[in-house]
């Protein structure tokens, strides 16, 4: 008799909890560009909400960055080029949740938009992909090598490694620029190696770059998943499903690290944080567009005082000359 008093309030208690669960799932649209990392990203947050017994349909929008392939990004400006078009959607409510590689959101989100989760980081390391015909690595570059990258912070790095190579400019998502490359003279490109494990591309990786000699962008390899302020419910289910501590830590103190010497995704600003042994680790980097200056710091800290942490390192870096090499690159922008 016990045995089936047990067995009934079991029943009872697990259809509850499926009651329960069906009424807390909610069904959500969710945003974001339509090239194929972006939707690599956003199918891996599809199958960890689908997973937590979430509905999510996703809805492709077009970005301004997207649009304009044939101007180089720093000549755009890069204030919400990749993230505009959807923190409009997210603010009229056409989507409720919003998918970023993190590095392309400003340091200062718009009013009415959080973010909701830090995803787990992937590499966050820059590659150098060769052209087929180059057969060596990125240390057998011979004398006035050309190199194609879209960003200003590789551009500048490099150039303080070797100021011999010829840095050129491509545009476009990641399958396009291997394509360029191969259709090129080049010898090879810089690329995310983030973005070529997810896309499945690694066989055309010939070297992962050492730190020492090109230091990633701030938050590069994370995913920054948004949502609407209001909306608390969302934001809930993102922390609860998504969020990722250990990569917080890090990508908040090279956030704040940027937000503090007031650089954007175009400004060659390096920074690589991570959590060693419990203490959080922040290297930082400013460099001049041709290389001829590289101010490197690094301290560590707690990792509840990330934020504090990337604040201090940037003040360094200020002290240091960076304000002006900062205002240089500004000054010649205008």
């Amino acid at each position: 008799m016990f045995g089936a008093l047990h067995a009934l309030r079991a029943r009872v208690q697990s259809q509850i909890s499926l009651h329960l669960l069906v009424m807390m799932a909610s069904s959500l649209t969710l945003g974001t560009r339509g090239s194929k990392l972006a939707l690599w990203q956003a199918h891996y947050v599809q199958r960890a909400l689908e997973a937590a017994g979430h509905t999510v349909a996703i809805k492709e929008i077009s970005t301004k960055g997207d649009r304009i392939l044939d101007t180089p990004l720093a000549e755009i400006g890069d204030k919400g080029l990749f993230t505009k078009e959807l923190d409009v959607a997210l603010l009229n409510g056409e989507i409720q949740v919003a998918v970023h590689s993190l590095k392309d959101l400003p340091t200062q989100l718009p009013p009415g938009i959080v973010l909701g989760a830090i995803g787990s980081r992937a590499h966050p390391g820059d590659a150098f992909v060769a052209h087929p015909s180059f057969k060596g690595g990125l240390a057998d570059l011979p004398e006035g090598a050309v190199l194609a990258t879209s960003s200003l912070r590789r551009k500048a790095q490099l150039l303080a490694w070797r100021p011999d190579l010829e840095i050129v400019s491509v545009r476009g998502n990641v399958p396009t620029r291997i394509a360029k490359l191969d259709a090129s003279d080049w010898h090879g490109i810089v690329l995310a190696v983030a973005g070529l494990e997810r896309l499945e591309l690694t066989d055309r990786i010939r070297t992962i770059i050492p730190y020492d000699i090109v230091l990633p962008a701030v938050s590069q390899g994370a995913l920054g998943i948004v949502c609407a302020e209001k909306d608390a419910e969302t934001r809930a289910t993102l922390r609860q499903t998504l969020h990722d501590d250990t990569t917080s830590a890090a990508v908040l103190a090279e956030r704040a690290l940027l937000r503090r010497l007031e650089g954007g995704c175009q400004v060659p600003i390096g920074a690589r944080g991570r959590l060693e042994e419990g203490v959080l680790h922040l290297d930082a980097c400013v460099a001049a567009l041709d290389g001829s200056q590289l101010l490197r710091a690094t301290d560590q800290a707690p990792p509840e005082r990330a934020e504090a942490l990337g604040t201090a390192l940037a003040e360094r870096l200020l002290d240091r000359g960076a304000d002006a090499i900062l205002q240089g690159i500004r000054a010649a922008d205008q």
